[in-house]
């Protein structure tokens, strides 16, 4: 079972904090007000990603199909780092 999915990116995209952050502890994924690497959220969080990156990356006129690839390679990228 992934630890990333679409459902966390929906979360993050609509999050009205424009510094929610992606992240993992403790090998959960959740999405924080803040990024914690700006001093907001857990210390020992591992931030996968931020709002304004998925925007970034997403463009204005994501679909599903999309927002679940990106989903996929967060979740890959996570594994490989032994997530």
């Amino acid at each position: 079972m992934p630890t990333i999915t679409s459902d966390h990116l929906h979360t993050l995209l609509a999050s009205a904090d424009r510094d929610a952050a992606l992240v993992v502890v403790g090998g959960r994924a959740a999405v924080v007000p803040a990024d914690p690497s700006r001093g907001g959220g857990p210390e020992d969080a591992l931030v996968i990603t931020t709002r304004d990156a998925v925007i970034a990356e997403l463009d204005t006129g994501a679909n599903e199909e999309q927002i679940e690839a990106l989903a996929q390679r967060l979740d890959v990228a996570l594994e490989s780092l032994g997530g």
